[in-house]
């Protein structure tokens, strides 16, 4: 029997493969000829710089480098503090099985562990392992089935479901200029030794064809001066910027969702009127990616049958993902650190870093819990005559949950972690205590599978003798409609001939009289 529908477009995002995978590249830095020879490694450090990433037929390839600054002292002197910066390239593929240009992609990447050694005074060897998470999703676009035109005693079951459907997304530049004049007290810059920026988001919206998004850039620098007793110095600085990415059809009043960070940073020490190296020119060049999307509740059928015939519905299975809850907080790691026998003791602790890597999150008890390791290098003054300079690294284990209600452990969970404040305090000298505070930032994300009607094939039922009266006992998840369905009648029959109260909740054990007189003509 052809069946006339009543149709409407449902479009959901589809998520097609999300995949983890280490990466490990190794090369060597070799010493430019305008610098000495490597007597002492202090720090080894290095940022992913991602240039390209391209969905091709069941992968996701990316292309980057790891850039490094070295931090060291020359050879045969202790007192010559100077860096170096190189950058070694890498092109890997992710295999996520369904991926097709054209495809919507986010890509998280961040170093995990760098191993470095000498291999004489000019050459460096490093391996860096790098973690990198890549997702590909696509919007699945159907003609669902709303209802239908010549089947008068059809009964229709609905339900309304939160649907997220992205639209487009879009990527941009922009370079933000700013200079910088040191504090009073600060001694003047001999030589920049290092220096990092981290994306800091206060706001984010959706204007028409573009999403505009605002922060601040934390910049932190660490320069050499001729202060004897404290050699080397720190800078923190948020310079604020606004960055916009275009993309056509976006309007306000769409969510997005977005990936900031610092693909370049130049910073040049210039003269102030006194002709002292204290000003700082910064040029911070932007890289950014966003999606805009909708959030819309939609009804949707999801089950049907007509009283005397046989209806067999075509149903396709879509998966719905949205977001539960999104929080913020901090927390503080705190560790006494034992200097281990091979290192010099200390006698002046003169720069400390650390770098939060995170090696496991999930939910328990409406709690999201992250794991992971604070990734600490010290550099201080040893405390033996030469009073040389010495670096001490060390992984700090570390726990750190956030209660956030209603949220259950089939949930997936994504979080990010920055570091906003670092001390660390010499208590002996082979004893340090390190302090950080780092900020967390949680999304908590819940994934549901839903049966979309697509169609039905009806055709006369062939035994239409199980006209009567029936009595029927409610079973364990039994409802209304489960029963109408299963005795092929009517759920305003059965409350014709039943005292039952709205909201219609059936209770195991209850008494059913059904009432069935069939009269149908196809």
């Amino acid at each position: 029997m052809a069946v006339e529908y009543i149709r409407d477009v449902l479009k959901v995002d589809q998520v097609v493969g999300q995949e983890m995978s280490q990466v490990l590249i190794e090369g060597d830095v070799i010493v430019p000829e305008s610098k000495p020879d490597i007597g002492k490694i202090l720090d080894v450090s290095g940022a992913v710089v991602l240039n390209s990433k391209e969905l091709i037929q069941d992968r996701v390839m990316v292309e980057g480098g790891v850039r490094y600054n070295i931090i060291y002292t020359g050879e045969g002197d202790d007192e010559l503090i100077d860096n170096m910066e190189d950058e070694t390239g890498f092109t890997h593929y992710i295999e996520i099985p369904g991926a097709k240009p054209g495809m919507m992609s986010v890509l998280k990447c961040e170093v995990e562990h760098i191993e470095y050694e000498i291999v004489n005074s000019r050459k460096l060897n490093i391996k860096t392992v790098l973690n990198m998470d890549g997702k590909v999703s696509s919007v699945l676009q159907l003609e669902a089935v709303q209802g239908f035109r010549d089947l008068p005693d059809v009964q229709v079951l609905k339900d309304r479901i939160k649907v997220v459907s992205s639209r487009e997304q879009g990527s941009s530049q922009s370079i933000v200029r700013e200079d910088l004049e040191l504090e009073d007290g600060l001694p003047s810059i001999q030589k920049i030794l290092k220096k990092d920026a981290h994306i800091k988001i206060k706001d984010k919206q959706v204007a028409d064809n573009r999403v505009i998004i605002q922060g601040d850039i934390n910049i932190r620098l660490l320069y050499s001066c001729e202060d004897q007793n404290e050699p080397i110095q720190n800078i923190s600085y948020d310079m604020p910027f606004t960055h916009t990415i275009d993309i056509m059809g976006a309007y306000q009043g769409m969510d997005c969702s977005e990936n900031v960070w610092v693909q370049e940073l130049f910073v040049e020490p210039r003269e102030d009127i006194n002709g002292e190296l204290r000003i700082l020119s910064i040029e911070a060049v932007i890289s950014g990616e966003a999606q805009v999307f909708e959030t819309d509740e939609q009804e949707i059928l999801v089950d049907a049958y007509c009283p005397g015939m046989v209806m067999e519905p075509k149903n396709k299975k879509v998966k719905l993902t949205q977001v539960v809850d999104e929080k913020q907080d901090q927390t503080v790691i705190k560790e006494v650190i034992t200097f281990p026998d091979t290192v010099p003791r200390a006698e002046q602790v003169l720069h400390t870093e650390v770098r939060p890597v995170i090696t496991d999150q999930y939910i328990s008890d409406e709690r999201v819990i992250i794991e992971g390791v604070l990734v600490s290098n010290i550099i201080y003054r040893s405390a033996d005559v030469s009073a040389e300079l010495a670096s001490l690294k060390e992984d700090i284990p570390f726990r750190h949950s956030m209660d956030v209600q209603g949220i259950t452990e089939d949930m997936d969970c994504s979080s990010q972690l920055m570091v906003e404040h670092v001390s660390c305090s010499l208590i002996a000298p082979d004893q340090v205590e390190l302090r950080a505070v780092v900020a967390a930032q949680v999304s908590v994300f819940s994934s549901s599978e839903q049966e979309v009607m697509l169609g039905v094939d009806v055709k006369e039922a062939e035994d239409l003798k199980d006209s009567g009266i029936y009595i029927y006992f409610v079973q364990p998840g039994d409802s209304l409609w489960s029963v109408a369905k299963k005795y092929n009648t009517t759920t305003d029959n059965i409350l014709k001939f039943n005292n039952i109260e709205e909201p219609y909740v059936l209770h195991t054990g209850d008494k059913l009289l059904i009432y069935k007189k069939l009269e149908v003509t196809l």
